[in-house]
């Protein structure tokens, strides 16, 4: 069955604006201070007391970067200085045992996601020790039905520290990608290998990771319709459970770092909608089931299950079949729902 939506071009050129991609209601900048610590605390004991309490999902935000990727407009902090991880990593294991006490301890923790910035930038023994502080404060998922899930940047991480994650208890992985034409890396600063992602994406596998996923984006600078069609090409061909294929927002007057990227390389609009159209086109035609804006899963993914059957949910981490959870944020920039 033909899976691509079909566009009105004229709709789209009328309200081509740029802005940030949509990831909750209310967005992020309607957040305020009127909602204060008693406030959350409340919040908190609610949950507790509710008929039957939800599980619990943790995100953690690893902020830090060895290099700027100048599309990116998450929150970082750029340094080779590791000694600035091992301060945050004292005040972020105060946030855990602190908020870890506000949730009764018979509730599970189900659901965990070290976003950033770079996860992978902490060491073996850095992750090790943020997971151990996890288990003494929260009632951890023991199970390999949790969603234990790590963002990896392929430039930092050997296959043999993929099965350290295993080992620590990850169970999903999702590998920054964006694009593997040469001249889009140069022209974002991101400059990584086919190689090194298939190498690592083997490791996983053999390392028994439940899921595997890439993240592309599109509308990056210098990128036509048939450079990307190459690196969906070589995205199919390695095969990973998911894909995630996010808009690029070009918000140079916010986000500093992007005014790094010559005008004069950013495609138009209506190339941009070819790029969307092209990777649904695609990825479907190779097998992938679109799960609705961004995602990707192949048939017997547990997100296309969830899917068919009515069961999917999305949160700020995305879509998930473990969506219907307390989220705890942990970490600078973190946002949580509960």
């Amino acid at each position: 069955m033909d899976q691509t939506p079909s566009f009105n071009r004229a709709l789209v050129e009328k309200y081509d604006r740029p802005g940030p991609r949509y990831t909750s209601y209310p967005t992020a900048p309607q957040f305020h201070q009127a909602f204060a610590m008693d406030d959350y605390r409340s919040a908190a004991q609610e949950t507790n007391e509710a008929p039957t309490p939800k599980p619990l999902s943790v995100y953690i935000h690893i902020p830090f970067c060895k290099s700027l990727c100048y599309y990116c407009a998450c929150n970082k902090i750029i340094t080779h200085k590791t000694d600035r991880a091992v301060e945050y990593l004292d005040y972020l294991k105060r946030e855990i045992r602190m908020q870890a006490a506000l949730f009764d301890r018979s509730r599970k923790l189900t659901q965990l996601h070290l976003g950033g910035g770079t996860p992978t930038y902490l060491t073996s023994e850095q992750l090790a020790d943020l997971m151990a502080t996890l288990h003494d404060a929260f009632n951890m998922d023991d199970s390999d039905n949790h969603e234990f899930s790590l963002e990896v940047d392929p430039r930092t991480v050997t296959p043999a520290q993929i099965h350290q994650l295993r080992e620590l208890g990850f169970n999903r992985l999702s590998f920054g990608v964006q694009d593997f034409d040469e001249q889009v890396q140069i022209a974002v600063n991101r400059i990584q290998t086919e190689e090194q992602t298939r190498e690592l994406v083997q490791a996983a596998r053999d390392a028994r990771f439940k899921s595997i996923s890439v993240d592309l984006i599109y509308g990056l600078p210098l990128q036509t319709v048939e450079s990307f069609g190459v690196t969906l090409d070589k995205i199919i061909d390695i095969r990973p459970d998911r894909i995630a294929a996010y808009s690029y927002a070009h918000l140079p007057d916010l986000v500093r770092a992007q005014k790094l990227i010559r005008p004069e390389d950013m495609p138009p609009p209506e190339r941009k909608l070819e790029l969307l159209e092209l990777t649904i086109r695609r990825l479907t035609e190779a097998g992938y089931v679109y799960i609705g804006m961004d995602h990707f899963s192949l048939p017997d993914d547990e997100l296309t299950l969830a899917r068919a059957n009515g069961t999917l949910q999305r949160n700020f981490q995305g879509y998930s079949t473990h969506a219907d959870c307390d989220l705890i944020g942990l970490g600078i920039s973190s946002i949580g729902k509960v």
